[in-house]
């Protein structure tokens, strides 16, 4: 797994367990901080309940003290009657849904909301009653209370005070399902929240890890075309580290290439000088001795030949450098093909002509292509030079066009003896060459200066046998180029 999927996936993991962690901590907190309300409003109203009783239902006959019931029992009568319809929220209230009773100093309910269901009860050990009783803060918690079946009811209890001592209890109870419901209803809310967090932070995510990523992606496949001995130029990676280590693989790169295009050169134009040198060498050493004129002559024409095949070799080595050295098209331009070719051809024509060779050009139509204009002019110079080269005399040469889907094919075919299989792989290699047939040899260079300006336009160069020859041989090259 690559070092930048781990980063993100580590990134995403520690994400969602830190948002799953939080929500679940918040739901493990919600559920007490609601009865912490709940419990706080019971007892508000439990101490305000108590209070009104102290002051208007309280009756002391002789030596005992008596607490009058009637005045919250007409209130809840009253209470009854009321229609309700509260849309707290997510929940819709329709009836109220507090318990209340009353307990006599000795812990015996003299009333109860629930249609005095436990009325006359000892209820003196409940825990709210108890611990009121005893000037404590009362409260209890309830389960399967059968006025409330589906779920706890919580009572807070308050003392009922007359002249400053606890006469009696009184004891209100709210079931925690509404507080619950609420609750529910935020986890659902807290946890889609998260959960759409959660994938807005991996996007995020996503698109820094893309954003970051890409960059290396580019060098990666930088790397591996410089591997594969591709022409190929530095992508464009940005005013940063990762653009500076693009930068330093760049020289690198650069660096390595010259050194190694330097010592392939100095061997390779050494080996092809070591001939015309030496026949130059035995030619002026056999000047310095008595022959005849005619030998002399021919010595001297071998010297002049040699040296200009020297000189060719050199200028035809030294452009060939200046393009394999270009990273790559300096100028790009819209080209027409019908007036590439025909430049292409008229330039040749004298040469064909004095070859007795015809050029014929058969176009399928006229294209534009995007591409530099000198550069493939001499691309197609080169092959027809080279078709003329090997043509017999009488021979005809053919320049063909050819439009499949986004591909514009340019062929150059003739009617030699063709390449045989063995060198149909070499031909575009530097310095390697046929013999003609007059039985010379040219540089090597023409075919290798095609391919570095094909992988200049990202085009193909391919060779095959002419199946239009009356020979059945000859050779056909084709340019393969991107059309506009």
């Amino acid at each position: 797994m690559k070092i930048r999927t781990r980063i993100f996936l580590a990134f995403a993991i520690m994400i969602a367990a830190g948002i799953y962690s939080l929500v679940y901590w918040m739901q493990d907190e919600m559920k007490p901080r609601y009865m912490e309300a709940q419990e706080d409003t019971l007892v508000d109203t439990s101490q305000l309940l108590a209070s009104m009783i102290s002051a208007q239902a309280i009756k002391r006959t002789g030596d005992n003290i008596l607490i009058d019931t009637q005045f919250i029992q007409n209130s809840f009568l009253e209470l009854a009657q009321r229609n309700i319809d509260a849309q707290i929220y997510e929940v819709r209230k329709q009836q109220v849904d507090i318990r209340v009773y009353v307990t006599d100093i000795n812990g015996t309910v003299i009333f109860d909301s629930d249609h005095d269901r436990d009325l006359g009860a000892d209820y003196s050990q409940w825990r709210d009653v108890y611990r009121t009783l005893r000037n404590e803060y009362g409260a209890r918690s309830t389960e399967d209370d059968p006025l409330y079946t589906d779920g706890s009811i919580m009572y807070i209890a308050a003392p009922i005070r007359f002249d400053n001592e606890i006469v009696g209890v009184i004891s209100v109870g709210k079931p925690t399902r509404n507080a619950e419901r609420f609750m529910e209803h935020l986890l659902g809310n807290i946890s889609g929240v998260g959960f759409v967090i959660i994938i807005i932070t991996l996007l995020t995510g996503l698109i820094i890890h893309n954003w970051l990523s890409r960059p290396l992606s580019r060098i990666q496949h930088y790397v591996e075309a410089v591997t594969r001995g591709e022409r190929t130029a530095l992508p464009e990676l940005g005013n940063n580290e990762i653009g500076e280590v693009g930068q330093a693989l760049e020289s690198m790169r650069i660096a390595l290439d010259g050194k190694s295009y330097v010592s392939d050169y100095v061997q390779t134009l050494t080996h092809e000088l070591k001939s015309p040198i030496a026949a130059i060498r035995g030619a002026s050493e056999l000047l310095n001795e008595d022959m005849p004129e005619a030998d002399r002559k021919r010595f001297l024409k071998n010297i002049a030949n040699e040296s200009r095949r020297m000189q060719e070799l050199v200028d035809r080595l030294l452009e060939l450098a200046s393009l394999e050295y270009r990273p790559g098209l300096e100028e790009v331009e819209i080209i027409n093909t019908h007036d590439l070719l025909r430049d292409a051809v008229d330039s040749l024509l004298p040469v064909a002509d004095k070859s007795h060779i015809k050029i014929l050009l058969n176009e399928d139509d006229n294209h534009q292509l995007r591409g530099n204009y000198f550069l493939l002019s001499k691309a197609i110079t080169n092959l027809i030079k080279n078709a003329i080269e090997f043509s017999p005399a009488n021979g005809e040469i053919t320049v063909s066009t050819i439009q499949r889907n986004n591909k514009f094919s340019i062929t150059v075919c003739d009617q030699g003896h063709g390449i045989p299989d063995y060198a149909k792989d070499r031909v575009f290699e530097r310095f390697y060459s046929l013999p003609r047939p007059d039985g010379t040899k040219g540089s090597g260079l023409g075919l290798s200066f095609v391919r570095e300006i094909a992988s200049l336009h990202h085009a193909e160069v391919k060779v095959s046998d002419n199946p239009q020859s009356p020979q059945t041989t000859g050779t056909c090259i084709s340019l393969e180029l991107a059309s506009r």
